[in-house]
């Protein structure tokens, strides 16, 4: 019998041994799907998996950009959302308001971190609500001014000075456009209805704001100066004209990297498009003219827990772990991410890149369009106003009113259905 005794007690030892090693398993949702993405972050999760203490195991599946919204929409209406997720930067506080993200605060001080110097101050603030820490910024990006430099040769420029006006841009998109025989144009200085060029970014440049009294407001004096401004140049150039030459450009292709378009305004990443698809453009890249101020604009993608996780400490380990140092230092090397850590972004050996530099100065002063938990997308209304301004002719300041009532609308409804 002492046989079997020593057997019991050998196997209640493996088990117990067992089980103090036995690992949570947590899902991950993100969208690094392919290539050097995909790779890096198979990497970085082998690694946690290997080295954290806590016997954590992360689950990863990783889906393509254009699939991953409806995918993890479905999934949250289903309530069968993963532990821990990639979701927009921009709208953290409406997920935060209908609890399907936890709060992360409790997680954030048990490390004794302190999160408003570790992260850039813009994108950060959108992960807060009602003064907690809903989601932690991931990475981020802003909008540059890239210039093609032989235009502006072949045009009498110098390309080692980028316009830094507005005033500047117009007057060398003139010396560079040119046209064909039939008026229509073959290569184009500047063009605000191309790349990354919005509305609300010149609205910002003017020193205007969407805001009043906290609250949004579309038609006030600001955005309609900027609105008359923003038409009376796109009739100059010829609405027509330009929709002719955006045709030529749709997918597949590009103006700028055809050496059909002098400057472009688009994500401080598109060096590296250029680089890739046509290495052989001599370009430069700088800040957005401003006719009053600096602007420009971020969003980015956030990392967030599930509410319901049942294991929301572990998953909000592993996002931790997502945003430290050594990991946001690797996805900048490594993808050019422009990521949300201040101490990895201004990392000297990054820094010594113009184009890098630039990137992570421009979030000194760079905005996110404000959030309106009534009304998260009241952008589009506003989009929609300049559509039928520029392109229908609708009488400026008519047009926003009619934006803004919208949006006062869709506010109302909330404020009735969710009392």
């Amino acid at each position: 019998m002492k046989w079997v005794l020593k057997l019991l007690v050998g196997s209640l030892v493996v088990l117990l041994v067992t089980l103090s090693f036995a690992s949570t398993r947590i899902t991950f949702w993100h969208m690094y799907d392919s290539g050097p993405g995909k790779e890096l972050m198979d990497e970085i999760i082998k690694e946690f998996n290997e080295t954290n203490e806590l016997g954590i195991e992360v689950k990863a599946l990783a889906i393509s950009f254009w699939d991953y919204w409806d995918k993890l929409g479905v999934a949250m209406a289903a309530g069968e959302e993963p532990d821990v997720f990639m979701h927009d930067l921009g709208n953290v506080p409406s997920r935060a308001y209908k609890g399907i993200i936890a709060d992360l605060t409790p997680y954030i001080e048990a490390r004794g971190m302190d999160a408003d110097k570790l992260f850039f101050e813009v994108p950060f603030s959108m992960c807060k609500w009602e003064g907690k820490v809903y989601a932690l910024p991931f990475e981020t990006d802003v909008r540059l001014l890239y210039y093609n430099k032989d235009l502006f040769k072949l045009a009498g420029l110098d390309p080692e000075r980028p316009p830094k006006t507005w005033k500047e841009l117009w007057e060398y998109a003139d010396k560079i456009t040119k046209k064909t025989a039939e008026g229509e144009y073959d290569i184009l200085g500047f063009n605000p209805l191309y790349g990354q060029s919005y509305f609300w970014i010149y609205v910002w440049g003017i020193g205007g704001t969407f805001l009043e009294n906290g609250k949004i407001k579309v038609n006030n004096p600001s955005i309609v100066k900027a609105l008359e401004e923003w038409v009376a140049m796109l009739k100059k150039l010829g609405i027509k004209k330009l929709q002719n030459f955006n045709a030529k450009y749709g997918w597949g292709s590009d103006a700028f990297l055809s050496g059909k378009l002098g400057m472009v305004i688009q994500v401080g990443q598109y060096g590296s498009t250029i680089r890739t698809f046509a290495p052989n453009v001599n370009y430069g890249v700088t800040y957005i003219p401003y006719p009053a101020r600096k602007a420009t604009w971020s969003n980015g993608f956030s990392l967030e827990v599930s509410s319901r996780s049942e294991h929301r400490k572990e998953a909000a380990e592993f996002a931790l772990y997502l945003v430290s140092k050594e990991v946001q230092l690797l996805f900048a090397q490594k993808l050019n991410s422009l990521v949300c850590n201040k101490e990895a972004a201004f990392d000297p050996t990054l820094m010594q890149n113009p184009e890098w530099k630039l990137q992570v100065n421009a979030l000194q002063y760079s905005r996110f369009r404000p959030f309106v938990l009534e009304a998260p997308t009241w952008y589009e209304e506003l989009q929609k106003a300049v559509d039928e301004a520029v392109l229908k002719g609708k009488d400026v300041k008519r047009a926003l009113d009619d934006a803004q009532k919208r949006i006062e609308a869709e506010i109302l409804r909330f404020k009735m259905t969710n009392k």
